[in-house]
């Protein structure tokens, strides 16, 4: 077994509160299977030691969302406790917290104590938004625990993720925490029970260890390969909502299961029987616009008329460069370029994206 489920004792854990309700098989399916970690995944650990101990040698491209995330943090404490400056509430970081019997875990990024009140903040160093603090699963595991471990009757949780804009904040009362604390505790009880469901899904499947092995996945693979062309338009309503649910996992499984392919090819051309190794289009791109036109100004291969109508202009970079070079907001700089650019700016919409109803 890995360190993390020594850690965690082979129990359920609050970071994944949220698949586990989803798919309430998923806990035990994954337990023998060793973790794996991408870059990003490893460079938001390093960020979460900084974070804990500002010794932490971190490499300079992450330091700043970090000291982001500090300064959001005091701004959180300080909506909590005033005075929290001349007051400091106790502060436990990182401490892996149990529920009685140890019936599962969580590890709070920071939790603050004071006057019968307690603040978990969780950062996320991740570009893809999470849910806000009243909507987030892992907060409300992580806010039962604290009430049971802590003498705090209000617990207010909050999400810190400086790459999407400024922290959300949630306060649950007594009252809430009891209920709180029921739900979870039915929802380990089902992850426990030998009965447990697997279900796939985008959320639960995402980072899910067991997708090359989990039968859900694996059953609903099988059904969509069945369907001919033909018959997409007489399949019912109930029917493809339930493909629907599962095709990220799906794709993604048969992603991993082409990366495979090509790492055994790559290793033994002729691992595979009937499948070879084709090395992909390679494309080139101008790194320094500026010194690409001087350059083909000064060859005579082009002149200017000719160079601007063969340039692309990124919106969102000349809307970057209006702003400092007007020092106006961004806001500002969208409506002026709009205003100047007139008919030369097109719109497109964007493709119907169809989403799951969160309920």
């Amino acid at each position: 077994m890995n360190g993390t489920i020594n850690e965690r004792g082979g129990r359920p854990s609050a970071s994944e509160g949220k698949a586990n309700k989803l798919c309430n098989g998923r806990h035990k399916m994954c337990l023998p299977l060793k973790d794996t970690a991408s870059k990003a995944a490893s460079d938001g650990t390093d960020q979460h030691s900084w974070m804990e101990d500002n010794s932490f040698e971190l490499r300079a491209d992450l330091l700043p969302a970090c000291e982001e995330a500090k300064e959001q943090l005091n701004h959180v404490i300080s909506l909590v406790w005033g005075d929290w400056t001349d007051n400091p509430p106790a502060v436990f970081l990182e401490d892996r917290l149990w529920y009685r019997g140890d019936r599962y875990s969580g590890k709070a990024d920071y939790v603050g104590i004071r006057d019968k009140r307690a603040l978990i903040a969780d950062y996320k160093f991740g570009r893809v938004k999470v849910d806000d603090a009243i909507n987030n699963e892992q907060l409300v595991w992580l806010a039962v625990l604290v009430s049971t471990n802590y003498s705090v009757d209000r617990v207010t949780v909050a999400i810190i993720q400086p790459h999407c804009g400024t922290p959300t904040l949630h306060t649950y009362n007594s009252k809430d925490l009891r209920r709180l604390r029921n739900r979870v505790l039915a929802l380990v009880r089902r992850i426990d029970s030998p009965h447990a469901s697997l279900r796939a899904g985008a959320e639960q499947c995402k980072y899910c260890k067991a997708l090359h092995i989990c039968p859900a996945v694996g059953g609903k693979m099988d059904v969509i390969a069945r369907i001919d062309e033909r018959q997409v338009t007489t399949l019912t309503n109930a029917h493809l909502s339930g493909m629907l649910d599962a095709l990220p996992a799906v794709r993604k499984l048969c992603d991993r299961l082409e990366a495979e392919a090509a790492s055994r090819l790559r290793e033994r051309p002729e691992a595979i029987t009937g499948f070879e190794l084709v090395q992909g289009f390679s494309s080139r791109r101008i790194v320094d616009a500026g010194a690409a036109a001087s350059r083909l100004l000064e060859s005579g291969l082009i002149d200017e008329g000719g160079l601007v109508s063969a340039s692309s202009i990124k919106l969102g970079q000349l809307q970057r460069v209006v702003a400092e070079y007007g020092e106006i907001s961004p806001k500002e700089a969208k409506k002026e370029v709009a205003r100047v650019l007139g008919d030369a700016l097109a719109v497109r919409e964007g493709k119907d994206k169809i989403c799951r109803i969160e309920s």
